[in-house]
């Protein structure tokens, strides 16, 4: 089997209210935007990935990225991830698309990508993730919400330019719901943004004190509270504080994972599949479950980041749950998972594992032409004529029979 098609989409779905990511302090974000991907395979098997995109930035991805793996073997996921790290080279980060290869290899299985990595059957918890800013009265409502609906939790979003304000929306706000009902708190320093509003970075210092003011109060666990390359100062904190401090999710792979596991620097580790890829986010719960540590995917992409970060969750012991992306108003189940049959939505505070073959990630393709652009396409034949035209026809046919004997010899 080969892929024989690559199709990439702009997808863009309206949102119904503005949303303030706490990540981008002040920026109004009025859609959810990512990038999608189709392989094609002479099996008539097709995988799909998706990853989150700001706007229409990947526009040249595709003329990039087909010749590495047109004709290539989708359940070869070694070269797979190596081929997509050689496209990266000239400055892409697009270890998102193995999902693709992984959807495919576990349809030839019959199996669920979550089965094929040898995941455990049974329910998801999930955590209810905010996107906004906390503000008191609003988050409130949240959490109770959250608690009545049997969610395993509430992570909130301190983003104000000073350590007394951050400090006093979280007293205010645990003080009006249930003091047992677990809390969560992302500072979200670790890529820190100021194309809007100007929040100053926390130093080690800010991050401790911010413990020790709030250690009162129950929380499970503090996620970024320092930039996501500090390694070192991540193991201060650690040492010194008495809440959880979790992190990693952006980080650039396995390589970057690491320094956190040689300094000591984590409790909870956070690697989004959709930014790591499959291959290095394996990597990181093996070394993880190794050393006793804790594993909880981010989510906060869309619906299809959700579901293939679900397939993760399967590989852990279920004593982290998963996180669940929901901003009452409007990042929303309806909008976050847009192009999808049908909202993912939690049942008592747990998500069902699919049982169907592959990443069973239920794409509508109505949706997506309603929604979405398809930027790029291309075949092997296409590749073949675009090859021809700009190298020639002697230098073509050479380059073929090359290529034919390194794949024998292989």
């Amino acid at each position: 089997m080969k892929i024989t098609k690559v199709e990439l989409f702009h997808i863009s779905i309206p949102l119904k209210s503005t949303f303030y990511p706490s990540w981008i302090p002040g920026y109004p974000q009025t859609h959810n935007r990512f990038t999608l991907l189709r392989l094609s395979t002479d099996a008539d098997i097709t995988g799909i990935a998706a990853g989150v995109a700001f706007g229409e930035e990947r526009e040249g991805l595709g003329g990039l990225l087909a010749p590495y793996i047109l004709g290539l073997d989708p359940c070869d996921l070694d070269l797979a991830h190596q081929r997509v790290t050689e496209a990266s080279f000239l400055g892409w980060r697009n270890y998102w698309m193995e999902a693709a290869f992984y959807d495919i290899k576990a349809q030839v299985e019959d199996v669920p990508v979550w089965k094929m990595l040898g995941g455990k059957d049974a329910p998801i918890p999930v955590y209810w993730s905010t996107g906004a800013t906390c503000q008191v009265k609003q988050h409130a409502k949240v959490i109770k919400q959250a608690q009545e609906a049997d969610y395993k939790g509430v992570k909130l979003r301190v983003k104000a330019k000073t350590l007394d304000d951050d400090v006093q929306v979280i007293k205010e706000t645990r003080s009006k719901v249930d003091q047992e009902f677990p809390l969560m708190i992302d500072a979200n320093q670790g890529w820190l943004v100021t194309i809007v509003d100007r929040i100053p970075a926390w130093d080690l210092d800010r991050a401790q004190r911010f413990v020790e003011l709030i250690e009162d109060q129950n929380i499970w666990w503090l996620e970024e509270p320092l930039e996501m390359h500090k390694y070192e100062e991540y193991a201060e904190l650690r040492k010194a504080s008495v809440i959880k401090i979790a992190g990693a999710e952006l980080n650039a792979g396995w390589h970057e994972t690491r320094m956190f596991l040689h300094f000591d620097s984590l409790d909870l580790y956070q690697p989004d599949v959709t930014v790591f890829g499959f291959h290095d986010t394996l990597k990181v719960i093996n070394s993880v479950k190794n050393r006793n540590l804790g594993f909880s995917p981010h989510t906060w992409t869309n619906g299809v980041g959700l579901w293939i970060n679900l397939h993760t969750s399967a590989l852990t012991d279920r004593e982290f749950p998963l996180e669940f992306p929901h901003e009452p108003g409007s990042w929303i189940p309806e909008f976050r998972d847009g192009i999808l049959e049908s909202p993912i939505i939690p049942k008592e505070g747990y998500l069902e594992l699919p049982q169907e073959a592959g990443l069973a990630c239920s794409i509508d393709w109505k949706k997506v032409k309603k929604f979405g652009r398809k930027f790029f396409s291309m075949t092997e034949s296409n590749l073949r004529k675009k090859v021809m035209k700009e190298k020639g026809l002697i230098t073509s046919l050479k380059l073929k029979r090359r290529k034919d004997k390194e794949a024998k010899q292989n």
